[in-house]
């Protein structure tokens, strides 16, 4: 699968709160890209602590020797996927610099955010049970920097079945305009030895789609298998953002009771902003700067207008009032006194429902 899909995986920041440290002495800052080297026997690297789920609250606990995940037994050509959560306990900022694997059959959605201090983000890796049959256990290895430098290892793992097939091995709808109906649909195929093999109920989804079931085909009463088509349909008023969710199909099989299948995309809203966020950190009374910001919808439109401008913040419209599907907007930021500003401006166009808002954080501080 291209990676390119997975981009807009990568979720928000969130903050978590406790006290924060720096990370060990021993870590010493390396030359640019370089990857830590962990002799023989070195203790686990600290950055597996990051990957821990209670490491918040639990910030004294040791790192482990490797961060493992098992997917179990999953249908041959199934795309596995696991979010990991990441939390920077120290304090200082901390980003990844370098990934690695060691299979073809694993991916990951590159995280390109530097982490603040107590700042967390989704790290989601993928396992494709397409590429091999069994038993198959690999790793991540994941450096973060850039000045205090370790490598954490991620070892995950899956049985890939044979009797059972994933066609395609996941849903992936990418980028849909929001208030569109979108269809895709997969085809399981069992080939094992139980003649009454079925799928038999959707496991209630959280997701904003609908699943439906057919069965295609069977084998006859001296031959076993069956084949089915699962379809997934976006709903209409599927938010803004990006998708990565399961979906379950229960079997009658019990050592093997339900089909999981990874459903991915992006809403795309009416009106996106390219950035979505304009800060201005530090700007000296007296001085100005400024910023583009990139308005953008899926048919040409007009900007009407901007509201909520203020506390030195000011903006600028396109020169052209001709309906263009690209805009630009100028964001001036022209403190008079030292202090914070955080206006919301709303950006309104000609479009149904075409609005967006634009937060801005802006720091005045004295000459």
């Amino acid at each position: 699968m291209r990676r390119s899909f997975w981009l807009a995986a990568a979720g928000g920041l969130s903050l978590s709160v406790g006290a924060a440290a720096r990370p060990p002495a021993d870590s010493a800052p390396t030359a640019p890209g370089a990857a830590a080297v962990q002799p023989a026997q070195a203790a686990p690297p600290w950055a597996n602590k990051f990957f821990l789920p209670d490491i918040a609250t639990n910030r004294e606990q040791p790192a482990p020797l490797a961060i493992t995940h098992n997917f179990g037994e999953v249908p041959h050509g199934t795309l596995c996927v696991q979010k990991f959560i990441i939390t920077n306990i120290y304090d200082v900022p901390m980003q990844i610099t370098d990934v690695r694997k060691s299979c073809t059959c694993l991916d990951y959605i590159p995280l390109t955010k530097t982490l603040q201090p107590n700042e967390t983000a989704e790290f989601t890796v993928t396992m494709n049970a397409g590429k091999f049959v069994g038993l198959n256990t690999q790793t991540f290895y994941v450096t973060f920097g850039p000045k205090y430098v370790s490598t954490a290892v991620i070892r995950v793992q899956a049985t890939s079945r044979t009797d059972v097939t994933l066609t395609p091995g996941a849903v992936a709808f990418g980028t849909v305009p929001q208030g569109s109906r979108s269809s895709q649909a997969v085809t399981v195929k069992y080939s094992g030895r139980t003649r009454d093999w079925k799928l038999t109920e959707v496991v209630p989804t959280q997701g904003p789609f609908e699943v439906r079931f057919a069965e295609v085909s069977r084998g006859g009463v001296l031959r076993g298998g069956a084949e089915y088509s699962v379809e997934v349909t976006l709903k209409p008023n599927a938010p803004p953002g990006a998708i990565s969710e399961q979906v379950g199909i229960k079997t009658s099989d019990p050592t093997h009771p339900v089909v999981q299948i990874a459903v991915s995309g992006t809403i795309a809203a009416p009106i996106e902003l390219a950035p979505n966020k304009v800060r201005f950190d530090g700007v000296p009374v007296g001085q100005s700067v400024t910023q583009r910001v990139l308005v953008r919808a899926a048919k040409p439109f007009k900007i009407l207008g901007v509201d909520g401008a203020g506390d030195g913040v000011t903006v600028e419209l396109p020169s052209t009032p001709a309906p263009l599907q690209v805009h630009f907007l100028t964001v001036k930021f022209d403190p008079k006194q030292a202090g914070v500003a955080s206006p919301q401006l709303r950006i309104r166009t000609d479009l149904d429902g075409g609005s967006a808002t634009l937060p801005i954080e802006a720091e005045a501080i004295a000459k």
